[in-house]
C-alpha cells in the first residue's frame, strides 16, 4: 500500500517538476532542428558509410519529435496524441517536397517518408503503452 502511494506521488511530482513548458520549448527547438537539418544542403554534412544511416536518422528525428510534443501536451488525451502523429507525418511529407523544390543536393525520397512515419508511429505506440502501464501501477 505504501509503495502504491509512493509511486502515485512520485509520478505527480515528476510531472510537476518536468513541466509541460520545458517539453514544449525542447519540442519547438527539435522541430526547428529538423527543418534546418533537412532543408540545409547536405554538402556540409560528413559522409558516413553505414548503409541506410539516413533512414535511421529520419526515424530518430520523428520518434523524438512525437515523444517531445506528446510530453508537452496537457491534458493527456489520445486524440491530441494522434493529432501529433498526423502532424508529424504531414510535416515529414512536406519537408520531402520542400527538399525537392528548394535544395540543390537533396531529393524527394519515399523511403524517407516511410522512415519518418515509422518513427512517429513507433514513438506513439511506446508512449501509449508506457502511459497505460503507468496508469495501471497508479490505480492498483
Amino acid at each position: 500500500m505504501l509503495l502504491k502511494w509512493h509511486n502515485y506521488y512520485q509520478v505527480k511530482i515528476t510531472r510537476h517538476l518536468s513541466g509541460h513548458n520545458l517539453f514544449k520549448t525542447i519540442a519547438v527547438i527539435w522541430t526547428l532542428l529538423i527543418f534546418y537539418l533537412c532543408l540545409n544542403d547536405a554538402s556540409d554534412l560528413p559522409i558516413v558509410s553505414i548503409k541506410n544511416i539516413d533512414k535511421i536518422i529520419h526515424f530518430v528525428f520523428y520518434f523524438v519529435f512525437v515523444f517531445l510534443w506528446i510530453k508537452s501536451i496537457n491534458p493527456i488525451s489520445i486524440y491530441y496524441f494522434l493529432m501529433v502523429v498526423i502532424v508529424a507525418i504531414i510535416l515529414g511529407i512536406t519537408i520531402e517536397f520542400l527538399q525537392e523544390k528548394f535544395t540543390q543536393n537533396r531529393v524527394f525520397d519515399w523511403y524517407d517518408i516511410i522512415a519518418n512515419s515509422m518513427g512517429a508511429i513507433t514513438s506513439f505506440i511506446i508512449v501509449i503503452f508506457y502511459q497505460s502501464v503507468q496508469n495501471k501501477n497508479i490505480s492498483h
